[in-house]
Order: C-alpha cells, then structure tokens, then sequence
C-alpha cells in the first residue's frame, strides 16, 4: 500500500533490510525498493501506465516491465523523481538483468524466457 488512496499489488516486490521498517502483519506501508510487473493481454495497459505512474509518484527506486511476449524486460529506475528506461533488454540479445539493489542477482534472460521452461 502506497497511500490509503494508492493501493497496488506488485507481481514481485523487493524492500532492503535498511527499509524492513514498512513491513507490517496486514501489508507493506509505504514504496518497496524494487517493483516488478508481468505483462499478460489484461494488464498491459495498467502496468506500463497506470501503475508506472504510481510507483513513480511515490518514489519507488527500480521498476522492472516483464513483457514474456516478446521476451524481453524494460528497467526504470528513478532520477530526479521521475523513471529513466535505463534499459530494454532482450533474451535474443544474450542480455543479463542485474541491479545495484542486489549486487549478486544475475539473470540470464535465454533461461527466463526459454520456451520449455516449466515443463517436466
């Protein structure tokens, strides 16, 4: 929960340890450092506008756009109080997502996306 007026629901979230404090029993009261949605054909429109907005409004850190359509991830981070597309990254391409929030989080994007995953 954002605000009592902005309540959003994150598909992923991440709050530092330094930040532990917005953690509550019932919900997390206030911006999480990292917020990640996952684009299906319902939530498009939401996650890339709507919620962007949201998450910019109330300063949080790092937003990550997971389009598994097209695999590929689109990462803002804020500068200034306002999101910067710092990168669009494409499976295809070999690209790796990381972030300076979790410095030894390495994500390949071939794995992620690969057409068998979750299959037996």
């Amino acid at each position: 929960m954002l605000s009592k007026h902005d309540v959003v629901e994150p598909d992923l979230l991440y709050v530092s340890n330094e930040r532990r404090s917005i953690l509550t029993e019932q919900n997390i009261q206030g911006a999480p450092d990292l917020a990640v949605e996952i684009l299906s054909p319902g939530t498009r429109k939401t996650d890339e506008v709507t919620k962007r907005r949201a998450y910019e409004r109330w300063g949080i850190g790092e937003y990550w756009v997971v389009d598994p359509e097209l695999d590929v991830v689109k990462v803002y981070r804020l500068r200034d109080a306002k999101f910067v597309r710092e990168a669009e990254l494409f499976a295809d391409d070999g690209a790796v997502l990381a972030t300076p929030l979790l410095p030894d989080l390495r994500i390949r994007l071939q794995l992620l996306f690969r057409e068998d995953r979750g299959r037996g």
